[in-house]
């Protein structure tokens, strides 16, 4: 099976760059990217019925998923129903609480999780690990996801300010905060007192993140299913592989979402569907006018259903106006040094689009290989930008990949 080399692959993009806005020196990564041994063939693809796509992007994400991370060689036990803090975290003794856990781990510590209850408040990762020795999160039985469950006080399920970390195999979900004017998130990327890097966000399930009310005609609100976002501080080498998120209402924002001063990034294997706005968004100066998310890569995701209509006519996104179609399923805002690859994206309402909304042009991207089809406005947009290139994608318009509920909003 052939590798992606990473690092080499963003030495090459970041070599092209040019303009005003130099992009950063891509940063090292600790694995090399495989692809999926499903990895879809574009030609082949255009004889795929619905369910074949929806097939895929399961059988690549959620816990039982391709997502792949490193791991520690010193393991301690953490189980809600059998637990005691006071405990030494062994497996005949674990500790009872994921923060307690995270707040005593020390690099190179793999902190194995069951599912034997639900983890409440939340979880706060601050402890980083070292190169070579991280400090892992994980579940400990194979196909079982422990649940964290969110503190509504605060705007992340998870959230994240260190280095060398990984958050493997849980279901995060089911987050409201107490009114619409309170941004929730599942998982939070963010450095807060310094850079970060080297994290790992796989194999997750990310659910029914929103607000509380969602039967006004009109309104405003944010909500993010992962988000890693900085200003200032950097984020470097990043990690967003075999999630699945679904069932999303993060109405001006969007689902997956890397922000700002993030350099070196692999967003791959994710399957986001059924939400309503930008399913997987790369956004540049939007904090400011000199920082952008550059060298990575976007490949083998499937999104499915990520709409404004979405859940259809029973309401949809009430931040747009009726009609409005501004849903993507892979969105490029001023990003730089890029390949987007190898994704299936079905039934949004932009397929693909390159565009920036902050006065920068997209720059260095390569979009080849991908599966566009049945999107409301347009299967790619390639906006204002500089040595951007698109080639050997399969668009498709087919009334047997349709979705009878979302056409009888449109049409």
């Amino acid at each position: 099976m052939k590798k992606t080399n990473l690092t080499l692959l963003t030495l090459l993009l970041a070599a092209c760059a040019s303009g005003s806005n130099e992009t950063p020196a891509p940063v090292e990564f600790d694995d090399t990217y495989v692809p999926p041994a499903n990895r879809i063939d574009p030609v082949a693809a255009a004889a795929f019925e619905s369910p074949d796509f929806a097939a895929l992007g399961a059988a690549r994400s959620g816990v039982s998923g391709v997502g792949r991370a490193p791991e520690a060689s010193l393991r301690r036990y953490v189980s809600a129903a059998n637990g005691d803090d006071a405990n030494d975290g062994s497996e005949a003794n674990p500790w009872r609480t994921l923060q307690h856990a995270a707040d005593t781990a020390e690099p190179g510590t793999m902190i194995l999780v069951d599912d034997s209850a639900p983890y409440a408040g939340g979880l706060q990762i601050h402890n980083s690990g070292e190169p070579g020795r991280y400090i892992v999160f994980a579940n400990r039985d194979p196909g079982r996801a422990p649940i964290i469950q969110p503190d509504p006080s605060r705007r992340a399920v998870v959230e994240i300010d260190a280095s060398y970390v990984v958050l493997r195999g849980f279901d995060i979900g089911h987050h409201q905060r107490a009114t619409l004017d309170d941004d929730t998130i599942g998982v939070l990327v963010e450095p807060n007192d310094g850079d970060i890097s080297n994290i790992y966000v796989v194999a997750n399930r990310v659910h029914h993140i929103g607000p509380p009310d969602l039967s006004d005609v009109s309104c405003y609100y944010n909500g993010h299913g992962i988000i890693a976002q900085a200003e200032g501080h950097r984020i470097s080498a990043i990690v967003i592989d075999g999630n699945e998120i679904h069932d999303m209402y993060v109405g001006n924002s969007e689902v997956l979402v890397l922000n700002g001063n993030v350099n070196g990034f692999r967003v791959t294997n994710n399957y986001v569907h059924d939400v309503n706005n930008i399913a997987i968004d790369i956004i540049g100066y939007e904090k400011n006018s000199s920082e952008t998310t550059s060298n990575g890569l976007v490949a083998d995701n499937v999104v499915l259903d990520a709409s404004n209509y979405w859940p259809y006519c029973s309401r949809g996104n009430c931040t747009y106006p009726a009609g409005d179609e501004s849903s993507d399923g892979i969105y490029v805002d001023g990003g730089a040094s890029m390949v987007i690859e190898y994704n299936v994206v079905g039934r949004t309402d932009h397929g693909i689009e390159l565009q920036s909304e902050n006065g920068e042009l997209i720059r260095d991207v390569e979009v080849r290989y991908n599966v566009v089809f049945n999107s409301n406005y347009k299967n790619i947009t390639i906006g204002d930008s500089e040595n951007v290139s698109e080639h050997d994608n399969v668009t498709m318009d087919e009334a047997r990949l349709a979705d009878a509920s979302l056409e009888s909003c449109i049409r």
